[in-house]
């Protein structure tokens, strides 16, 4: 049994998530110390009767985008301090068992003194993701970059976090928004916590409705390509209160 607990966020309001939930009940319980679910209100009953056949804890918070970053927070919470979490949006764990247990192993195992662990995507995988995405998460990777001397792959949402990085988040953390994934770092980095990056080749992006989808295809919608830029804009913001000075 692993010594880290799993966070996530899950928000599924067709219940696409339903039928991976359940035929990955198991590695899931055989992955983690605990499971610990902050489902959206909106989420299809099904995702919701499969997470309850995990043992996990689950919670409930209000489907809001603007507050992705609180409902992330509050999924540490409720993991607790008591041990290691790693925190991930549930569709990216559900994808990770399956494609690649073994890396996902790796990671948990990996470095275990270290506070705060980056987990990103290998140059191959990102090769791999939709141009919006790479066009855009590059920008704020380049600004991460020079502000800390880490070129790390930050906007997939992957953490895992010591009890006392959790324990700072929970106190410490302000942004409700995506752009916790620079705002954790950066207050562990700040607090004088380690870091570490590690990158996974098994990790990819899909929107929820094309969950288990060879591939993406909305490169070709202007509403995703503005939601990206939103993102970034949201990210660029978030590191401006600790450039030095």
């Amino acid at each position: 049994m692993s010594l880290v607990a799993l966070a996530a966020t899950v928000h599924d309001p067709i219940g696409r998530l339903a039928e991976a939930t359940v035929s990955l009940s198991g590695p899931l319980r055989s992955s983690f110390a605990h499971l610990a679910f902050n489902v959206s209100d909106a989420t299809d009953p099904r995702t919701i009767d499969a997470l309850g056949q995990t043992g996990g804890a689950i919670m409930v918070h209000p489907a809001s985008e603007a507050m992705i970053g609180k409902a992330r927070r509050d999924a540490l919470a409720l993991a607790g301090a008591e041990n290691a979490a790693l925190y991930t949006d549930f569709d990216h764990v559900l994808r990770w068992l399956h494609h690649g247990p073994g890396d996902l192993q790796r990671v948990l195992d990996l470095q275990p003194d270290l506070d705060c662990l980056v987990v990103g995507r290998s140059p191959r995988a990102l090769a791999a993701e939709p141009r919006r995405l790479r066009e855009t998460e590059a920008l704020v990777n380049h600004a991460h970059a020079l502000l800390t001397g880490d070129n790390w792959d930050l906007m997939f949402a992957i953490r895992r976090l010591s009890p006392r990085a959790i324990a700072l988040i929970v106190a410490e953390s302000r942004v409700d928004t995506l752009a916790n994934d620079v705002e954790w770092p950066l207050l562990a980095r700040r607090a004088g916590l380690s870091l570490g990056y590690t990158q996974s080749d098994a990790l990819f992006y899909r929107t929820l409705e094309e969950f288990g989808a060879d591939a993406d295809s909305g490169d070709e919608d202007p509403v995703q390509w503005i939601r990206r830029l939103e993102f970034a804009a949201q990210h660029a913001s978030a590191m401006r209160r600790f450039v030095p000075g």
